[in-house]
């Protein structure tokens, strides 16, 4: 790939280059420094860099995607050499010209691979990566006339207005695209961590954003939008779009540094099994013009390569070329259809759950992440899929799963965390705006999640899930309830609001006392441990866990808990009910070896 004598031309028109201007918030490996760096610094020195250190981890998941589709781009056309992978013809700009020929795609999935594990084990990206950056440079102003990054230009927007017929598109402004603030025209945030100063002043410091903090906003808009704006292109049989990550339990697996962390995500192969994308070609939309890229999300919801589902637009975006940085931000937008939500989606990092009923019934869908469930609760879901793991949310598996057979290839036994990332919503259908982050992980060793034996350490880890959950929001769910009862609180559907409110809070704390002690557990597991002993291990800290807990709360009862009311069944109080619970505990934790 070669540098086009164009870009250069262009350069002295566009403002903000990506390439050059340091955007990109990380952590340094060495000083634990925070730093802002420019694309071409990050590729060449990824591995110095422990993480991404962005405003929020919803943010660090949008940047990681969007850095993640230049690498899926590069090599899924260019060896770790930078020669053409088989059955690949590349155009003068290094574009792809055609899907892989069947004749050629064996060929072709073994050199991939081959690259990721050359890639795996240099530590490093080649310099193919830079001359293909270097290649499309006029691509990657965040100001210009004629292609501006992750937007349309003037025309274009005209364009899309034009098929509208009616209005102008949505203003938005930087405090609402600054998620740490998400402050809307009609009430102010009281917490902000900026503030205006003056209180008259709409257009005041909170809708001031750095050119670094633009960039990286504008790629978590695109991806975390909600429905509040109104001007929309999404024709009468489609949906419009959130923001693809809005509607996904996000999933990837982190390294040790940011090289790793892309190299560990990056699928050299089709997702999920489906050997029918692979060799397609890539289309990250900045190889695009803005036009074509919303023509082409119009046109079908179905996406068939990584690079385009990575840098998918929620939105026609318009930002003035003119715009002056020190002044507040304004970008106006209009609404574009959501893509494909069912299994047809080729999305490898998110969760996934089987749909019972609805529009999508007998279909898998993305789940989001709950905030009241850590992420090891779906263990099952990540690790086996589908309802056969005990969980009644159970759909098909992550595709990102696969890659743990591509690292233990690579580098054996090691340990590596699995990290979970998701945007809470207000739950109001008309404006599904973002309210709070989700986010999770746990470290466990490749060898031990990768064991599915019929006696192998995921079958065994799963069990060991469910009999936890089981504790707590089956046994200790039912102490709860029956603490209720003797308060006289209503426990019947529809239960009592401060009987939900009690037995929610109790719950929630009782998750948290076991969460770290489980986390740590599952971190401990090596391959060739017992199973017996390691999980009666287990089952004996969540029995000392679960049973000081609910003595906690015996110790606090009042004296109408110890009254207690009278029924068929005689006198129950605090006392009967911690009974029953201690005795429901031990009755499962002793037969499973949780003993003292």
């Amino acid at each position: 790939m070669t540098v086009n004598t164009a870009c250069e031309r262009k350069s002295k028109m566009g403002r903000y280059n990506l390439l050059d201007e340091p955007w990109i918030s990380v952590f340094e490996d060495q000083t634990d420094e925070k730093k802002d760096v420019s694309m071409l610094e990050f590729f060449r020195n990824a591995a110095s860099y422990r993480s991404l250190a962005g405003e929020m981890e919803t943010q660090n998941f949008a940047v990681m995607r969007f850095l993640l589709s230049v690498v899926q781009t590069v090599f899924s056309r260019v060896n770790f050499d930078g020669q053409p992978l088989s059955g690949i013809t590349l155009d003068e700009k290094g574009i792809q010209t055609e899907p892989v020929d069947s004749d050629d795609l064996d060929d072709y999935c073994e050199e991939t691979a081959e690259c990721w594990e050359q890639l795996y084990a240099s530590g490093r990206f080649p310099d193919v990566l830079i001359q293909y950056l270097e290649t499309w440079r006029d691509r990657f102003y965040l100001f210009d006339d004629q292609h501006p990054f992750y937007q349309v230009n003037k025309n274009e927007m005209d364009a899309v207005m034009a098929q509208i017929k009616k209005g102008q598109p949505t203003s938005i402004y930087g405090k609402n695209l600054n998620r740490t603030i998400s402050e809307s025209e009609n009430k102010t945030a009281l917490f902000s961590p900026i503030a205006n100063g003056n209180q008259n002043d709409k257009r005041g410091r909170k809708d001031i954003l750095s050119g670094a903090e633009l960039v990286r906003w504008l790629l978590t808009f695109q991806d975390y939008t909600g429905l509040m704006d109104k001007v929309s292109l999404v024709g009468s049989n489609q949906r419009p779009s959130k923001g693809w990550l809005f509607d996904i339990g996000g999933i990837y697996l982190r390294g040790s540094n940011l090289f790793e962390t892309l190299i560990l995500n990056y699928m050299p192969e089709s997702p999920n099994g489906q050997k029918s994308f692979c060799g397609r070609v890539q289309k990250p939309c900045w190889e695009s013009d803005g036009l074509t890229v919303v023509r082409r999300i119009c046109a079908n919801g179905f996406i068939d390569n990584l690079a385009e589902l990575y840098t998918n637009w929620s939105r026609a975006v318009y930002i003035d070329p003119k715009t002056d940085l020190s002044k507040p931000i304004e970008i106006n937008v209009v609404k574009l259809p959501e893509i494909e939500h069912t299994e047809a989606n080729i999305e490898p990092m998110t969760l996934w759950r089987r749909n019972d009923t609805g529009p999508n019934k007998d279909h898998d869908t993305p789940r989001k992440h709950k905030a009241e469930e850590a992420l090891w609760r779906s263990f099952g879901i990540i690790a086996m899929g589908s309802a056969d793991s005990g969980n009644k949310d159970g759909g098909r598996q992550p595709g990102i799963f696969g890659q743990y057979d591509r690292l233990i290839h690579a580098a054996g036994s090691r340990w590596t965390d699995l990290a979970g990332v998701s945007m809470e919503d207000n739950g109001q259908a008309t404006s599904w705006l973002p309210v709070d982050e989700i986010t999770d992980s746990f470290r466990i060793n490749d060898l031990v999640i990768t064991d599915s034996d019929p006696d192998g350490w995921v079958v065994r880890i799963n069990d060991t899930v469910e009999t936890t959950k089981h504790v707590i929001s089956g046994i200790y769910y039912m102490y709860l309830k029956g603490i209720c009862e003797i308060r006289s609180l209503k426990v019947t559907s529809p239960m009592d609001a401060q009987a939900v409110g009690f037995i929610h809070e109790e719950t929630a704390i009782m998750y948290a006392v076991v969460d770290t002690a489980f986390k740590n557990w599952l971190s401990q597991l090596q391959p060739g441990d017992s199973k017996e002993e390691k999980i009666k291990s287990w089952y004996s800290t969540l029995r000392k866990l679960v049973l000081a807990r609910g003595e906690e709360l015996f110790e606090q009862s009042t004296s109408k808990d110890l009254t207690g009311i009278k029924n068929d069944s005689g006198v129950e109080n605090i006392a009967t009910k911690y009974w029953q619970f201690v005795n429901s505990v031990n009755s499962v934790l002793y037969r499973k070896g949780g003993q003292d």
